[in-house]
């Protein structure tokens, strides 16, 4: 089994080969850099070589076959529907051989991920419920609009001078939409796609135990340096939920509020209600 797994791996990785800076797709668009790395995609800086602009382009991951592919076109499909300033635009949609591209607006900025991990930033209780409620509200939009996100992890979140952004909606659905059917074939590739994020509940509750997550990483960006190394930081969902409150000593009103979020006692129904909650607690930290 493990010899099995090892030889997918390679595999995986070989199909995988990242495009070279000076690549051109479709006699448009020059790769310049790659930018991102999703489990379905790798996302690419690239130029236009017909306007001169500056976009990202996201190939669906060789590896994962034609589910990739479908949750590509889902994902442009999302776009093409969702409008907000502070979410990536629609542009292109092509094939390239075997590949498929989704090209997009760029937004310039540095990920949350990097702000923490990169450059060190750190976020206290009230820093951590200002960008907190920056997501909620661009979430609250996603949702009246029809659609939940499904992937709210700080990779996934990106800054322009304090200004919150929202990007990689390859895993978004319409609002109690089912899951795109898997066509992949093979058992190990059946198991590996139903363990992932693609088949969660497509509710608002879902994002909003994503957003409880999220603002538990913030306040874990402040945490002792020493015992947070020993603490699992993939993404911003493998905290857990059973040694938090002993860690943070968090204030008892913002404890109730994540923990409102997480689903762990009176859950909100609403994006709109958390948002109500933590701005009564920004005053409060006033």
């Amino acid at each position: 089994m493990r010899m099995i797994s090892f030889f997918s791996s390679f595999a995986a990785a070989w199909r995988d080969y990242r495009l070279d800076s000076g690549t051109q797709l479709a006699n448009r668009y020059t790769v310049r850099e790659l930018i991102g790395e999703g489990s379905y995609g790798l996302t690419y800086k690239c130029t236009d070589e017909t306007t001169g602009s500056i976009v990202a382009v996201k190939q669906a991951r060789p590896s994962k076959g034609e589910y990739a592919k479908q949750l590509l076109v889902h994902e442009a499909n999302v776009l093409k529907t969702l409008h907000h300033p502070r979410i990536p635009g629609y542009l292109d949609q092509l094939e390239e051989g075997r590949n498929s591209y989704l090209v997009m607006t760029f937004l310039r900025g540095a990920t949350l991920e990097d702000l923490i991990f990169g450059q060190g930033r750190r976020y206290d209780e009230a820093e951590s419920v200002r960008v907190t409620l920056q997501l909620l509200e661009l979430v609250d939009d996603i949702h009246r609009q029809g659609f939940v996100h499904l992937d709210l992890r700080i990779p996934n979140v990106v800054f322009q001078e304090e200004e919150l952004y929202l990007i990689d909606f390859g895993l978004s659905r319409g609002i109690g939409e089912s899951p795109i059917a898997l066509q992949s074939q093979g058992r190990w590739h059946q198991r590996e796609h139903a363990a992932s994020r693609a088949f969660i509940p497509a509710e608002p509750q879902s994002d909003l135990e994503d957003v409880g997550h999220f603002l538990l990483f913030l306040l874990y960006s402040s945490f002792d340096t020493k015992r947070q190394s020993s603490h699992p930081t993939h993404g911003n969902r493998q905290i857990s939920e059973s040694s938090w409150q002993d860690e943070l000593h968090l204030s008892g009103e913002l404890t109730t509020r994540v923990e409102r979020l997480l689903q762990l006692r009176d859950p909100y129904a609403h994006a709109s209600e958390a948002i109500a909650d933590l701005k009564a607690l920004r005053s409060l930290q006033r």
